[in-house]
C-alpha cells in the first residue's frame, strides 16, 4: 500500500451533504506539485471546497491542493459539499483514484477505503421460506394441466418439423439442449419432439403437450414456437447424462402485453458482443421479444458509422490525453470499444433467431458529448455562451438546433442506422436536456425569432420533429423517452417510453401517444436490490428488492376496461451501466429480478402470485446454476 484515500460523510440533510476527504501518503517519499484525481457520480459544489480547488467534468474530478507538498507519512485533508440526498451504500463512494505528480500519473497503487456513511439503512428484506415447485415455470403460463407420468428423451430422440415457421426455434432448442444439458440427439431416430403449425393461435401464443406419445409444440408464428421451446427447456430434468425426462402436461399460453422488452446501456461501459448475445439468449428464455440497445451517450459512441469514422475512432474511447476524459472507471488507462456494422448484423440475426427485435437508440439532442467531441467542426458552436449543467455534470453535451452540421450529422447517422437495423422503430433518446441551453447562442436565438418560438423546449421539439420526419422517409417510426414531447412539435405517431413515473406515462397516453412503461422506481435493474450498505447499485429512483420488482402491476389504479389502457403497448426493464463493468456484476444486478419482470410482462394479472412465484423461482435456480448465471441469492 502506497496511498490511501478515505471519504467520510460529516453531516447530511434532506438535499445536502458535507464530506471530508483524506489522502494518506504511506510512502517514504514526499510529493511536490501533486494532484489527486478521482471518480464520483455526485456533483461537488466548487465553492464549498476547502484546502485547494476542484475541477469536475462528469464523474471525473481533479483536486489541486493549496499546498503542493505532501510529505512522507503525512496526509492531506479537504472538505466539500454535495447537493444530494443522504448516501446509504458503499457504492455511493469514490469509484477510482489516482495520484499525479507534475501532471503525470504515478504507478504507486491507491487504496480506496469504503465510504464512512452517516446513516446507512438499518432495514433488510427477508423472503418467506417456500418449497421448490416441481413445475418451475417463469413466467407462469396462463393455462396449465399436469398429468401423472413423464416422457423420456434419449439419444435416439429426434426433433421433427411440420411447420417451416418453426425452423429457427427448433435450431435454438437443439442448441440449448446441448448447452444446458449436454444433450444431443441423433439425426435418425424417433420423432419425440414435434413442431406443428396451429393456425388458430395468435402472434406469440403457443400450445405445448407432453404425453406418452411425445412432445408437441404448436404455434402460428415463429416467435410462438420460440416461446414453446423456452417453456419446454424449463420443464426438462436430467435423469442421467444421456436421458432427460419431461412431465406429462398440457399448456395453452399467450402474452399479456404485445411489447416485452429490456434495455442495455453499452455507452457508459462497453459490453463485448458475446456478453450482449448472452443476455439476448437469456431474454428468449423468459419470452421477452424486444432488446433495446442504448448505443450512444456522453461517455461513448459505440456504433460504427461509415460516414463519420471519427465517431468511433475518437468517441468510442476515453482516458487521459483523449478528447473524452475518464468516466466511472479506468482512470489510468484508455477505455472503450465499439461494434462494427458486421457485428451489429450478427447480433440482429442472433436475436431474430430467438424471436427478439433489436431497437437501436441514438440519443439526441442531449447526451451527445461523445459525438460533439468527435465532430467539433460539425457540432460545436463557438459562439454559444450558454451556461447549463446537465444531470451528469456536463456543460458541453447538447446538440445545437441552429447548426447546419447538426442536421448533416443526424441525417447521415439515421440513414445508416435505418439501413442497418430491420426494426420498424428507432429510439432517439430526447431525455435530460437541461435548463439554460441555447439561451446565449446568437444562431439559436435567431432560429427562435424566425419561427416565433417562445422557449428553448420548442427548439428541442424543432430538432426532434426533423428526426421524426427523416425517420418517416426511411420507413421508420420514431420512439423516445417522455421528453420527446417537449416543445409540442412531434406527432402522436411517436411512441413514448416513460421512465420518470407512471403518472408521466398516463399523461402521455391521455395526450394520444402510445406508451411503453419503464418507470425507474420499479423496472431499473441498476437500482440496489436491498438495504444493506454493501449492496451494489444506485438508489436515486428507489431500492428495488425482488418483491417490489415482482409486485409491479402496470397502471394498477386504472380500471381494466378503461380505454386508456389501449395506449399501453407493454413494459420494459433497463440496465444502465455506469457501474456495470463485468459479466459477474451484470448477472448479479439482472438475476433474479429479470424473472420477476418477465412475469409482469407475460402473465395475466389473475394468474400472478408472489408466493407462487417464489416457489417456482426456488425450483428454477438450478437451471440458472447449470448456465453459470451468477445471480444474487434470493434467500441469502
Amino acid at each position: 500500500m502506497s496511498f490511501r484515500v478515505e471519504l467520510a460523510v460529516l453531516s447530511e440533510h434532506k438535499h445536502y451533504c458535507r464530506f471530508g476527504l483524506t489522502v494518506h501518503n504511506l510512502t517514504d517519499q514526499g510529493l511536490s506539485n501533486w494532484q489527486l484525481q478521482f471518480i464520483t457520480d455526485r456533483y461537488i459544489q466548487p465553492d464549498s471546497f476547502t484546502n485547494g480547488s476542484i475541477k469536475q467534468i462528469g464523474s471525473f474530478c481533479t483536486v489541486t491542493p493549496s499546498d503542493d507538498l505532501l510529505s512522507a507519512n503525512k496526509h492531506y485533508y479537504c472538505e466539500f459539499s454535495i447537493g444530494s440526498m443522504p448516501l446509504r451504500f458503499y457504492s455511493d463512494g469514490i469509484k477510482d483514484a489516482l495520484i499525479l505528480v507534475e501532471g503525470k500519473a504515478i504507478t504507486s497503487p491507491v487504496t480506496l477505503t469504503p465510504i464512512i456513511l452517516a446513516s446507512p439503512y438499518k432495514e433488510r428484506t427477508k423472503l418467506p421460506v417456500v418449497d421448490a415447485h416441481e413445475l418451475a415455470l417463469i413466467p407462469m403460463p396462463n393455462k396449465v394441466e399436469q398429468s401423472d407420468g413423464y416422457f423420456t428423451l434419449s439419444a435416439s430422440s429426434q426433433i421433427t418439423l411440420q411447420a417451416t415457421l418453426a425452423e429457427k426455434a427448433a435450431t435454438w432448442l437443439q442448441e440449448e439442449l446441448v448447452r444446458i444439458f449436454g444433450f444431443s440427439s441423433k439425426a435418425i431416430g424417433q420423432s419425440d419432439i414435434l413442431f406443428r403449425n396451429n393456425p388458430t393461435l395468435d402472434e406469440g401464443a403457443y400450445q405445448l403437450t407432453v404425453s406418452s406419445s411425445g412432445i408437441r409444440l404448436e404455434a402460428a408464428s415463429s416467435v410462438g414456437f420460440v416461446h414453446a421451446g423456452a417453456t419446454l427447456l424449463q420443464l426438462i430434468r436430467s435423469e442421467t447424462e444421456s436421458v432427460l425426462v419431461v412431465p406429462y402436461i398440457k399448456i395453452s399460453d399467450s402474452p399479456r402485453f404485445k411489447y416485452r422488452g429490456m434495455m442495455l446501456d453499452c455507452a457508459r461501459h462497453f459490453h463485448p458482443i458475446e456478453r450482449v448475445k448472452r443476455l439476448i439468449n437469456q431474454l428468449a428464455h423468459y419470452k421477452f421479444n424486444t432488446f433495446h440497445w442504448h448505443l450512444t451517450d456522453d461517455e461513448g459512441w459505440r456504433l460504427e458509422i461509415k460516414a463519420f469514422p471519427q465517431l468511433t475512432s475518437v468517441g468510442a474511447y476515453r482516458g487521459s490525453g483523449t478528447p473524452l476524459e475518464p468516466q466511472y472507471s479506468h482512470l489510468n488507462s484508455i477505455y472503450g470499444g465499439f461494434y462494427t456494422q458486421d457485428q451489429v448484423k450478427e447480433v440482429i440475426a442472433f436475436a431474430e433467431d430467438r424471436g427478439i427485435t433489436v431497437i437501436p437508440e441514438i440519443d439526441i439532442p442531449g447526451h451527445c458529448r461523445a459525438a460533439i467531441k468527435s465532430l467539433p467542426e460539425l457540432l460545436h458552436d463557438p459562439e454559444d455562451k450558454s451556461q447549463y449543467h446537465s444531470i451528469q455534470h456536463y456543460n458541453d453535451n447538447i446538440l445545437s438546433p441552429a447548426l447546419p452540421g447538426t442536421y448533416e450529422f443526424l441525417d447521415k447517422v439515421l440513414e445508416e442506422v435505418a439501413e442497418l437495423f430491420p426494426s420498424k422503430w428507432v429510439h432517439i433518446g430526447a431525455d435530460e436536456v437541461p435548463e439554460g441551453v441555447w439561451i446565449e447562442s446568437p444562431s439559436c436565438q435567431k432560429l427562435m425569432a424566425k419561427h416565433g418560438y417562445q422557449s428553448a423546449k420548442e427548439l428541442q421539439g424543432h430538432l426532434l420533429r426533423h428526426a421524426e420526419q427523416k425517420l418517416r422517409t426511411l420507413g421508420k417510426r420514431m420512439v423516445g423517452w417522455e421528453e420527446a414531447q417537449h416543445g409540442n412539435k412531434v406527432s402522436k405517431d411517436t411512441v413514448i417510453y416513460s421512465w420518470l413515473s407512471e403518472e408521466a406515462a398516463l399523461n402521455c397516453a391521455k395526450q394520444g401517444f402510445d406508451v411503453i412503461l419503464q418507470p425507474g422506481q420499479s423496472t431499473y435493474l441498476d437500482m440496489t436490490q436491498d438495504y444493506a450498505p454493501e449492496e451494489p447499485g444506485v438508489d436515486w429512483a428507489a431500492v428495488i428488492p425482488l418483491e417490489n420488482a415482482y409486485r409491479y402491476e402496470p397502471l394498477a389504479e386504472i380500471p381494466d376496461g378503461d380505454p386508456i389502457r389501449k395506449r399501453i403497448l407493454g413494459i420494459q426493464c433497463a440496465l444502465w451501466s455506469e457501474i456495470i463493468i463485468t459479466q459477474q456484476r451484470m448477472d448479479y444486478m439482472i438475476f433474479p429480478r429479470l424473472t420477476a419482470m418477465a412475469e409482469a410482462c407475460w402473465t395475466d394479472k389473475a394468474h400472478r402470485s408472489w408466493e407462487g412465484y417464489l416457489s417456482r423461482l426456488k425450483g428454477h435456480l438450478p437451471l440458472l446454476d447449470k448456465q453459470d448465471i451468477q445471480y444474487r441469492q434470493p434467500w441469502k
